[in-house]
């Protein structure tokens, strides 16, 4: 019995009982009350019909002469019986009834077409339903005849047949003499309407049952294959993925069912033989590589010569701290969408997502000649999203971010990194240590080369300078250079970097310097004076010397307590500015709105470059 109820047919049987309880029932109903409304309706519309054309029947003069009981055996009262008993035989109404208003605001029977009652006895009909003195009533005071009604059913403890009723005014003069009202039961047209629903439901029904048995009869020949599949994905599920799945029968969902199984079946052995290589996504081309080539997989590593790229935002911890950490995760998540979709695009390795830093390497696992370059073009196509990024995020009335790139070329050990629970596939060497510091040494919208990197592509790269810099655990200054444009197939160029024009302030501003190394901010300001400064730089003098590319917090106006805050990088050093002290060149990586307001605040016109 549990096996029973546990099959796709029956569940289904179940289901179309469900429905013909849910959904015929209630569909049934209101389909019986809307067309019980719209017969009741269209009797209505014929009864006004009949109203006004009746109301042309009745000798009204005659109506006025029936005063008292007597006037029955009068030709007056034959000819108004005559004309309602017409009414009532060509019309088919149930009653056709002439009254009169009495002073004393009560109605009175003159006459009715089967000729049943008292001329002037009192209209009944009022007490047994209030609810037609009203309209009777209003009919008489407006002198117009009013909309059919329905009344009866349920009134105090007694359920009467509904009927509608109209009622239309009599004129002599221009003024109301009689009411002509007109009945018409209505439990004969419900009557009509439930049989015909009762039929259309029987209808419904046999059709659905007919439906279901034949339901039954298809689902069970489908369910033959289906079982089989079952019991494969039974061994699947059970870790054994060298089965063999059925054949498809038939070019039906079914058969699609087994052959998409079978694919799947075919994917979860592949997906089974990578799983202990990589432990984050890969360019597809990458994969299917290695697919086709299992000898590459081997756990340990070997050695490759890679160019290796490193990216990281500038002054995006001091933007974190300032914004709600859902703003700030957004931001992060959009950012990384479109860089890691340019890296896959130049077929480069993700090695590392760290905060909002990425280290990527070109030419593992497969190398191609041309791997320098494609790291070169991806930097600057980096840098090309990161402006787009930008527009929308000043569009969203968000800070915009600044992002640099360095990029470094070396021989690195590469493979299977990690446990037995988890491995990934990156790579280790000095070079990516290189990478990182070249890295530190960029501004916002920099990429900088390394001399191994910038030998491999000079013939294609146009740069826009170079930069020494002194790194520990070097004898001499090592040169970088600074790309504007890559030539060849690629034909790129950087974003053209913000004017560098500085204006003079007026009057300088006090700020306190705090060097940054690596994370951590150091305690002890360094007093000074920013003179100049523009939308991405600054110029400054300061008490004590700061060695170039130094990442500094900088306090403006520190007395006044207020929450100026900058972040920047000290450039390489150039002509100090007047006033003496040891002059300093800034970039600027982050800028608080406090910071923003008090340096426009306090710039003039540019003036010459500080």
């Amino acid at each position: 019995m549990a096996q029973l109820f546990r099959s796709i047919v029956t569940k289904n049987v179940l289901l179309f009982v469900v429905i013909l309880l849910v959904a015929v029932v209630p569909l049934a109903l209101r389909y019986y009350q809307d067309s019980r409304d719209y017969e009741i309706q269209n009797l209505a519309s014929k009864l006004e019909f009949f109203a006004q054309r009746g109301a042309t029947w009745v000798d009204v003069d005659a109506a006025t002469r029936l005063l008292r009981p007597a006037d029955r055996r009068t030709p007056a009262y034959r000819s108004v019986l005559a004309a309602l008993q017409r009414i009532e035989r060509e019309f088919g109404v149930d009653n056709a009834v002439l009254m009169r208003r009495e002073d004393d605001g009560r109605y009175t029977y003159l006459a009715a077409g089967h000729d049943g009652f008292e001329v002037r006895s009192p209209a009944e009909i009022h007490t047994l339903f209030p609810a037609t003195y009203t309209a009777t009533n209003d009919t008489w005071l407006a002198g117009e005849m009013m909309h059919s009604r329905l009344f009866g059913g349920k009134v105090g403890d007694a359920d009467y047949d509904q009927f509608l009723q109209i009622n239309t005014p009599l004129k002599k003069n221009g003024r109301v003499v009689a009411i002509l009202m007109l009945n018409k039961f209505a439990n004969p047209v419900a009557a009509a309407v439930r049989v015909k629903t009762i039929k259309v439901v029987a209808l419904s029904v046999g059709l659905l049952v007919a439906g279901l048995a034949l339901f039954a009869l298809v689902s069970a020949r489908m369910l033959r294959p289906l079982r089989q599949l079952t019991a494969v994905a039974g061994e699947v599920a059970a870790g054994h993925l060298g089965v063999t799945p059925p054949a498809p029968r038939s070019h039906d969902e079914v058969g699609r069912l087994t052959a998409t199984f079978g694919s799947m079946l075919e994917g979860l052995r592949q997906r089974d033989f990578i799983r202990d290589t990589f432990g984050r996504y890969v360019t597809r081309e990458v994969v299917d590589e290695l697919l086709g080539s299992p000898d590459g997989l081997r756990l340990g590593g070997e050695a490759r010569v890679v160019t290796i790229l490193v990216s990281d935002l500038r002054g995006f911890t001091a933007l974190a701290a300032a914004r709600a950490p859902r703003e700030v995760l957004e931001i992060l998540n959009r950012y990384l969408e479109r860089m890691v979709a340019v890296v896959r695009r130049h077929r480069g390795t993700i090695d590392e997502i760290q905060g909002d830093g990425i280290l990527a390497f070109f030419g593992a696992p497969l190398a191609a000649p041309d791997d320098p370059v494609r790291a070169v073009a991806c930097a600057i196509e980096m840098q090309q999203a990161l402006a787009a990024f930008n527009g929308e995020q000043g569009r969203l009335g968000r800070p915009e971010l600044a992002m640099g790139v360095g990029i470094n070329t070396g021989e690195v050990i590469v493979g299977n990194i990690g446990s037995e629970q988890r491995t990934k596939y990156g790579a280790v060497g000095s070079p990516i240590n290189m990478a990182y510091r070249i890295e530190s040494h960029t501004v916002g919208g920099q990429v900088l080369l390394s001399p191994e990197t910038y030998a491999r592509v000079r013939d294609l790269v146009e740069l826009r300078g170079t930069v020494t810099a002194a790194f520990k655990g070097l004898d001499r200054p090592l040169t970088l250079y600074e790309v504007a444009a890559l030539g060849g197939d690629y034909r790129l160029a950087l974003p053209a970097p913000p004017g560098e024009e500085l204006a003079a302030l007026e009057p300088p501003i006090p700020a306190a310097c705090f060097p940054i190394e690596g994370k951590v901010v150091a305690t002890t300001p360094i007093a000074g004076r920013v003179l100049r400064a523009s939308g991405a730089a600054a110029a400054l003098v300061l008490e004590t010397p700061v060695a170039p590319h130094t990442n500094v917090k900088l306090v403006l106006d520190p007395a006044s307590g207020s929450e100026a805050e900058v972040y920047a990088k000290v450039l390489p050093r150039r002509e100090g500015p007047e006033g003496g002290g040891e002059g300093v060149r800034v970039g600027l990586t982050s800028v608080s709105d406090a910071a923003r307001r008090l340096l426009e605040a306090r710039r003039r016109q540019p003036g010459r470059e500080a």
